[in-house]
């Protein structure tokens, strides 16, 4: 379980900059922590595309940038993935939110706190995402 996971837009040079201490202050950056967040995308891409886990699994996703021995992690989301969290409307990502709160096999989280992750990386992904940009994930 991850206890601080950030979600940031950059292009890849500037995600494996991030690894050390997370995105600096020149990245649009959301923090959240205490939930496994490789895990998670696997999961949220899994619910949303329809490939299953397991596929997703052995198609190395979601693709390691950078890790430190320390733990640090930096991870880019699937085009598929965030493609499929931009066009989703208010009642999917509720719905998203809902099923992975259900779901969560590591701890547990609450619908409140799902709800708001995916609708904060949603609108990171609406508002900040440019061509050449990729949506990442720091975990420490």
């Amino acid at each position: 379980m991850s206890n601080i996971v950030k979600f940031f837009v950059a292009t890849n040079d500037g995600a494996v900059d991030s690894l050390r201490i997370g995105p600096d202050s020149s990245l649009h950056s959301i923090t959240f922590g205490n939930f496994d967040a490789e895990e998670a995308i696997l999961d949220w891409e899994a619910r949303l595309t329809g490939i299953p886990f397991d596929s997703l699994v052995e198609s190395d996703l979601p693709e390691v940038v950078e890790e430190s021995d320390g733990g640090a992690l930096v991870l880019r989301l699937s085009e598929a993935l965030v493609d499929s969290l931009d066009r989703a409307s208010a009642s999917q990502i509720l719905d998203l939110a809902s099923w992975w709160a259900s779901e969560e096999k590591v701890g547990k989280i609450e619908l409140a706190a799902a709800a708001g992750i995916l609708q904060g990386l949603v609108e990171l992904i609406r508002e900040e995402r440019r061509s050449g940009m990729f949506v990442y994930c720091w975990t420490s």
